[in-house]
């Protein structure tokens, strides 16, 4: 994979239109067991590909306008966050594909107080 596609490029686009990044894609296959999470579906590979999905909409979102959401990195979570308004363009996308993840994959801890996934 290394050299031949594009940061951005999307590798995988599913019959949503969300996608996974061969950057992406090789950032996960480098892991320690990451070609094996990969190939067995595993549940860590799966949270993965949902959040890669959810930020390439996202960015993808932010491009067309910069002000429908806020991306930053969060020192707390370390990782990327995003805010963005409850009953905005963001939020009715992923509201929108969230049922294309289904229940099996949710963290049971999951804070949805907005209801945005439901």
């Amino acid at each position: 994979m290394r050299g031949k596609y594009h940061f951005r490029e999307p590798l995988l686009t599913d019959d949503n239109g969300l996608y996974v990044t061969a950057a992406q894609m090789q950032f996960f296959l480098n892991r320690p067991k990451g070609k094996v999470m990969f190939k067995t579906s595993h549940y860590e590979f799966l949270q993965y590909y949902k959040n890669c999905c959810l930020y390439n909409l996202v960015y993808d979102m932010m491009e067309k306008n910069d002000k429908c959401a806020k991306m930053y990195w969060d020192s707390d979570e370390g990782c990327v966050a995003l805010s963005f308004p409850v009953k905005g363009f963001v939020a009715e996308a992923l509201s929108k594909v969230s049922s294309s993840f289904g229940d099996d994959y949710e963290d049971e801890d999951d804070d949805d107080s907005f209801g945005i996934f439901k």
